[in-house]
């Protein structure tokens, strides 16, 4: 079975202004191939099918995120946040080496009950709420272990032990199996047992590492790199046998979500992409989910109502309803002509030498995924089915077919969009409670003062 895809997609530049962060808190009663594409912005293009298809059932609603909380008064950039089950209450990890954690009090305001500094500055944490045990990644590779006291008020070392030779970009632990995992950008991943912290096993790739994921059952590895591939891992004792490379995304992998139930693995990308992996059906598909226009930062999903959230850079949340019936992304064909009128494309000079004509631009039908021209695919539609929440490019045949037979077409969205005006850099959902939190980042102009704010803000999400 193949797994590697070629790429397409085109990522936006990075945005080089400074920037000061903050932190929201949101809650909501809460064969791969040619997965990846290119983002086009369309000019005097028609929108067609815009109407709302009654074809599919989405369980989502229309409600979007509502402010409940925030809270001001952290000076840079927030890495990492938790949002507490028992209380209400925030736990966050910064670049100012912080680590705290955030109680409402009587007065209806978030006061910090823990202030805590740490030796280097922290890039990624887990906290196991039911066994109050946070382990903390720093940017020098050590990972710390601390226990947290059931009041929240106060928190002692356990233990640290030096992981990887560069940051600890993700740290994972789980009570089932009794291991701590980390990975890193020194392109390793380590695994100890959580008991003893001795070092149980140890892999090494090609690129950095950025995050992971783990199934307890299958003992499977997820790892998320650098260069946009997910290695997939069989855990054997200290041993980790490569399963299967999944290479779809064009950028780096920014976070990854597990679907233990039905074995699906969900992928966040730089190149602004969500993909869903069937990892259980060993089949080989891949769903691929538009509905961002800038570089993804997070994902979280939850586990009984079968909903993802994803964030991105420019403050975009989604929520995606994942228990609706997916429909494969096609694969791009390649052509020398336009499949529709035959017109040549600029490289075919032999037929714009016999035709005496200009070569033309190739595009792609993104339902069909003809190879086409820019008179044959003016227009744009939305089709959720395939995941485009957006406006995407479709060819003449495509659009005249869902014109003639419209009930074959559904158009119901599959997806709730909220624009929270602030990037999102790092979110934590609490299913049980329905609410989510979401840590944001604030851009400023490249002469003003770098400062920082965190605020927190609980949304009702309906789930």
């Amino acid at each position: 079975m193949s797994l590697t895809t070629d790429s397409r997609s085109q990522v936006p530049e990075s945005n080089t202004r400074k920037h000061v962060s903050y932190v929201n808190v949101i809650s909501k009663h809460v064969t791969y191939e040619n997965v990846s594409r290119k983002h086009v912005s369309y000019e005097n293009v028609s929108m067609i099918n815009a109407r709302p298809s009654t074809l599919t059932r989405c369980s989502l609603g229309t409600g979007k995120p509502v402010l409940l909380h925030k809270i001001e008064g952290q000076i840079s950039r927030v890495n990492g946040v938790h949002l507490l089950s028992t209380e209400e209450g925030v736990l966050t990890i910064s670049d100012d080496r912080s680590l705290r954690i955030y109680l409402k009090r009587d007065n209806e305001q978030f006061w910090p009950s823990i202030y805590h500094y740490l030796p280097f500055s922290p890039n990624s944490m887990y906290f196991d709420e039911d066994k109050l045990r946070l382990f903390i990644g720093l940017i020098n590779g050590s990972v710390y272990e601390y226990r947290i006291a059931e009041d929240m008020n106060s928190l002692s070392e356990q233990r640290h032990w030096m992981a990887h030779l560069s940051i600890v970009s993700a740290v994972l632990y789980s009570p089932e199996a009794e291991l701590i995992f980390s990975c890193s950008k020194d392109k390793t991943t380590v695994w100890h047992c959580s008991e003893t912290s001795v070092k149980m096993g140890f892999y090494a790739g090609e690129s950095g590492f950025t995050t992971l994921e783990f199934d307890v059952a299958s003992k499977f590895l997820f790892l998320g790199d650098s260069c946009g591939s997910i290695i997939l891992l069989r855990l054997n004792g200290s041993e980790a046998n490569i399963v299967t490379t999944l290479s779809a995304h064009t950028n780096a992998i920014t976070s990854l979500a597990w679907d233990s139930e039905r074995q699906l693995l969900f992928s966040a990308g730089a190149d602004n992409l969500v993909i869903m992996w069937d990892i259980g059906g060993k089949k080989g598909q891949a769903f691929e989910l538009n509905a961002h226009n800038s570089r993804l930062t997070c994902l979280r999903y939850a586990q009984h109502k079968k909903r993802l959230f994803s964030a991105d850079e420019d403050g975009s949340l989604v929520c995606w309803d994942m228990t609706a019936k997916r429909v494969e992304t096609p694969g791009w064909k390649t052509s020398d002509s336009c499949q529709l009128c035959d017109s040549p494309f600029f490289w075919n000079f032999r037929e714009m030498w016999n035709k005496k004509v200009v070569g033309l631009r190739q595009h792609h039908c993104r339902t069909c995924g003809n190879a086409v021209c820019a008179k044959c695919c003016s227009s744009t539609t939305r089709y959720p089915p395939m995941g485009y929440e957006l406006p995407v490019r479709i060819c003449n045949t495509c659009q005249s077919r869902m014109q003639q037979f419209p009930d074959q077409f559904d158009l119901t969205s599959l997806a709730v969009i909220s624009e929270l005006r602030q990037g999102i850099m790092c979110m934590h959902l609490q299913e049980s409670t329905g609410r989510l939190v979401t840590a944001e980042i604030i851009k400023l102009s490249r002469n003003a003062q770098n400062s920082s704010k965190l605020r927190l803000h609980y949304i009702p999400l309906h789930l």
